[in-house]
């Protein structure tokens, strides 16, 4: 299987990018791509899951068979998260799937279920595990509201008006949709949207982001256009606008003229004449370019090459908005951090090969036994991955100033690379609480559980990951900046940052 040529990291996207425009939102949208060793399972089962039939819309289930799907993720999750009491006690998720459980006393659509079980996945505070909607429904074609927002201090902002030329909502706060309160659209989103841990920034952070806000409004809130929207514009005075909802399609058209994306996943430039490198990584992914010319790999040696010939004493490293991606480029570039060996991870390791429910899992197969060893603790230890054993420092080693940059939405493999920076007293901190784990992750390869009556889809992570940091006051938030700063509607929209602004005195200050 490690023959076949494919390209996990595009792949990966292009199967969540059909998930979000095509098929159905998650939940959860941030994972590591599964390993190479695993795609043909982890592909049919994604692919498959996309077209599998279920009950039409508005048809409801009878309680017993959601009873049954329910028990039946209850046991998946207990039976292979090895990471699911790492941030809720074990006595917490048995209060949650217990209390949930009892909820199921009535007939319901497959999108209440969802709703339903969405939060439950969410209190497992796994910031890789999805929870996607039955395939068939046609939510491609409903109108969703024609905006996009931020979620500053608990208030919702309106960040790009896509309802007509004007713009008028931009920069407004909503105070109300169809009569719904924002305060309470936004606590009920909470519910379903999580971190690692107690992540206080990933939630509002992903309710701002993928679309998510327009398609829970629909599948949670039960919110249909027309929408009503009452909102404070940005002189202060409660107005109101009425406006018909937009597909999916048409907003993200929408988005991507008025907020076009970098061409490449990753650039280095500097400041003060060579004095102050800047490494932005947008995604730890296989190529840099769209020519997929240049790998990671490539990028990482070149970069710190051409800081060592400019001679540069300042690093700032900006990973904001990275969700991760394969492994083995963080541990490179903390490698040109660090001038000894070093461990990156300490284990990674699975519950068992082969699973019951794996029969709900469309072409998933059984672990391949010569890549893990069976040990006293009766778990499955991977015998040798990128990042496993002692990590040989890099060349050119870079040994000046650090400043990293992280908000809610660096997580995974940028989680794992940032937790070696205060527990090697490497690098300062700059932005926001990060949206990834200090101490582990559960991701790996997935499998796309799709339960049988009411057809909703967990994604499921199946490897256990434990790093090398250790020794963390903020553990159980994963990183926590240094230097915290607070962000605004305005600032975002007038095109401030101060993350980098902070970063840029820091680095000049003697």
């Amino acid at each position: 299987m490690h023959e076949v040529p494919i390209d996990w990291e595009s792949l990966t996207k292009k199967i969540i990018h059909d998930i979000q425009n095509r098929q159905a939102p998650v939940s959860i949208l941030l994972m590591k791509p599964p390993r190479p060793e695993f795609w043909p399972a982890s592909v049919t089962t994604l692919a498959f899951a996309l077209v599998l039939p279920c009950s039409a819309p508005g048809q409801t289930i009878q309680p017993n068979l959601l009873r049954e799907d329910f028990q039946i993720l209850r046991h998946a999750l207990e039976e292979s998260d090895g990471g699911l009491y790492r941030y809720t006690s074990k006595a917490d998720m048995d209060r949650t799937f217990d209390h949930t459980y009892r909820q199921i006393d009535r007939p319901m659509t497959a999108l209440d279920f969802w709703a339903l079980v969405a939060p439950v996945i969410a209190h497992t505070k796994d910031s890789h595990m999805m929870t996607l909607w039955p395939s068939d429904l046609p939510w491609t074609q409903v109108p969703l509201l024609p905006v996009s927002v931020r979620v500053f201090d608990g208030r919702l902002f309106v960040y790009r008006d896509f309802s007509g030329d004007e713009h008028l909502l931009e920069g407004g706060e909503i105070l109300s949709i169809n009569g719904v309160p924002s305060k309470q659209i936004v606590k009920k989103m909470m519910t379903i949207y999580t971190g690692e841990g107690n992540s206080t920034t990933a939630a509002p952070y992903r309710i701002g982001h993928y679309n998510f806000f327009n398609t829970s409004l629909y599948g949670l809130m039960d919110l249909k256009s027309p929408f009503h929207v009452v909102y404070r514009n940005k002189q202060g005075e409660r107005t109101s606008a009425d406006m018909a909802g937009k597909t999916i399609a048409n907003l993200q058209a929408a988005e991507a003229e008025r907020d076009p994306s970098p061409k490449t996943t990753a650039d280095l430039k500097f400041l003060d004449d060579g004095r102050i490198a800047v490494l932005t990584i947008r995604s730890f992914e296989k190529y840099v370019d769209p020519q997929r010319k240049l790998t990671i790999h490539n990028f990482l040696q070149q970069s710190f090459e051409q800081i060592q010939e400019k001679q540069s004493s300042s690093l700032i490293i900006d990973v904001r908005d990275d969700s991760g991606g394969m492994d083995a480029p963080g541990a490179q570039l903390f490698s040109y951090l660090w001038n000894q060996p070093f461990e990156y991870y300490t284990d990674e390791n699975i519950n068992a090969r082969d699973y019951d429910f794996y029969k709900y899992c469309p072409g998933a197969n059984p672990l391949p036994a010569n890549l893990v060893e069976k040990r006293a603790d009766g778990k499955f230890h991977y015998r040798s991955r990128p990042g496993l054993g002692l990590q040989q420092t890099g060349q050119p080693y870079f040994g000046g100033k650090v400043f990293a940059l992280m908000n809610g939405g660096s997580c995974s493999t940028t989680c794992e690379f940032l937790s070696m920076l205060p527990f090697h007293k490497r690098g300062l901190l700059i932005g926001e609480g990060a949206g990834g784990g200090y101490y582990g992750c559960t991701c790996g390869f997935q499998v796309m559980l799709t339960l049988p009556n009411s057809k909703v889809r967990v994604a499921l992570g199946m490897v256990t990951y434990d790093y090398a940091a250790a020794n963390y006051k903020h553990a159980s938030r994963g990183m926590i900046p240094d230097y915290p700063v607070h962000h605004t509607i305005t600032d975002l929209l007038a095109g401030k940052d101060r993350d980098m602004e902070l970063a840029r005195s820091l680095a000049r200050a003697k």
